[in-house]
């Protein structure tokens, strides 16, 4: 219900009076009324409001004049002149100059105090805005029920369509993938590009998605609120989705370390749609920005939108994302698409892919192959054969990292007081199959000086460089260093 001027002027219990043509010129809308007696209340007043005034001010006929072409350009809704307390009818000359200047004035009798012409208007222009709000708090219910209903993401956006009037409406990957649009889109580029409207999908406060029309919205609301409601059914089903992954990591946690049967681990494996007997690859990403964040993020927008499961199965290992890739499927394109969606989460992922082999223990040695691989540098690495020493490097139960720094200290902290090279002299002499002629010309050193270090390295390290079990727990406590993240200088 509009606060329109003719409907104002009809109803008899105001008893208000046109004074000129222009009161019945079109709907001429009241969005609000002023009662005011200033000199100049043109900085007071808005495009749309109603003036009251007594004419208390006296003004020339001039002053008049300039007055009421300045209301009619605003333009006011409406001037309305109290008559009966200063003046008894309105002056001649001010409806003349309204008239000439299109302004629709009105008298109003003193009976009729002006706070009644606002009572009147305040109560259709509420009226007015709790339909609105009405209305849009039933689209919004509708668009609601859409998403939750069976017809989820697909209804939301056919009827966010029917609404905003707007072209098509998409949802797009922060890489421009278009992951859903209605109407289904035709040849040519999606929408989602720039000169669109559009909000962005958050979850966990990161941007996941936006949320786009092909043409402005004037209902931009409506979008916001799709947005918004998109952004908390992601991730409620990513905590669903995030659910499932923890359960298959903990069989492969007990298929890793060896906790349960290999009849047990084949059973619990199918269960979660893995077929031990058929050949998989192993694909394990870690992620830098901890379990925390990994869990929380949605890297996989697909299935949740689709509130289906993962395409591949998929497991959660701490820090860690393991995909098992069946024969038929190319495992370094996975690994490929498992970076780019985990690099949602931050920077320095890395991905290892293991061989394709079957069986508990096929996956078991993919695992540890993977793991081998992506400890090699960020991006998608391809694990070489599995060693010994690989296997005993990427042993999650083994404190190596801690044994190394124990047996390597003494060198540590020499060559940090003397700027000293002995843990790089003793890395390239075990390169070099403990050869001391090869090792001096690597390090551009005379032979008396390498054997000068060497000897320094036993004293400090309380091991024999003639010993192959010494030569070893030295090599293996280099190696796992580098493992954890150490520079090898």
């Amino acid at each position: 219900m509009s606060a329109l001027l003719t409907d104002l002027l009809a109803d008899p219990a105001l008893r208000l009076r046109p004074l000129t043509s222009h009161c019945h010129e079109g709907p001429r809308a009241i969005s609000w009324v002023a009662t005011t007696e200033l000199p100049d209340p043109l900085p007071f007043l808005r495009a749309g409001e109603l003036m009251l005034t007594t004419g208390m001010l006296e003004r020339s006929p001039g002053e008049w004049d300039d007055l009421l072409h300045r209301l009619a350009a605003l333009p006011v809704a409406g001037l309305g002149f109290g008559t009966g307390l200063v003046h008894q009818e309105v002056p001649g000359h001010v409806v003349e100059r309204a008239e000439h200047a299109g302004l629709a004035l009105f008298g109003s009798p003193v009976e009729v105090p002006f706070v009644q012409i606002s009572r009147w208007v305040a109560d259709r222009v509420f009226a007015e805005r709790y339909a609105q709000v009405r209305r849009t708090a039933d689209v919004q219910d509708a668009l609601l029920r859409e998403l939750l209903s069976g017809r989820g993401l697909p209804g939301l956006l056919r009827r966010l369509h029917g609404h905003l009037d707007a072209g098509a409406v998409s949802v797009t990957a922060p890489d421009g993938r278009l992951l859903a649009r209605y109407p289904a889109a035709p040849e040519g580029p999606a929408p989602g590009t720039p000169g669109t409207s559009g909000t962005p999908i958050t979850v966990d406060g990161a941007p996941v998605a936006r949320l786009a029309t092909e043409r402005a919205t004037a209902r931009q609301d409506l979008l916001s609120f799709a947005a918004s409601v998109l952004g908390l059914e992601v991730a409620r089903q990513q905590a669903v989705l995030t659910g499932r992954r923890e359960l298959l990591g903990q069989v492969v946690e007990d298929v890793v370390h060896r906790t349960v049967p290999d009849a047990e681990a084949r059973r619990r494996l199918a269960a979660h749609g893995i077929d031990p007997a058929a050949p998989h690859a192993v694909v394990l990403a870690r992620v830098p920005a901890g379990p925390a964040r990994l869990r929380a993020l949605p890297w996989t927008l697909g299935p949740l939108l689709d509130r289906g499961g993962d395409v591949l199965p998929t497991a959660l290992v701490e820090d860690s994302v393991a995909v098992f890739v069946p024969e038929g499927v190319d495992a370094d394109a996975t690994a490929h698409t498992v970076l780019e969606r985990l690099r949602a989460t931050g920077p320095g992922v890395r991905v290892g892919v293991g061989a394709r082999r079957p069986g508990v223990a096929g996956l078991r040695l993919g695992w540890f192959e993977a793991r081998q691989a992506g400890s090699t540098g960020t991006g998608v690495r391809t694990a070489a054969p599995l060693s010994l020493t690989g296997l005993l490097l990427g042993n999650l139960d083994l404190p190596l990292r801690e044994l190394s720094d124990t047996v390597l200290a003494p060198l540590l902290r020499y060559d940090a007081e003397h700027g000293g090279e002995l843990l790089g002299t003793l890395r390239t002499y075990l390169a070099h199959d403990a050869r001391p002629a090869p090792t001096a010309e690597a390090l551009t050193l005379h032979r008396n000086s390498l054997r000068h270090r060497l000897r320094r390295i036993e004293e400090l390290t309380g091991r024999s460089l003639d010993r192959l079990d010494d030569r070893m727990e030295l090599w293996l406590a280099l190696h796992a260093r580098e493992a954890g993240g150490e520079a090898t200088g």
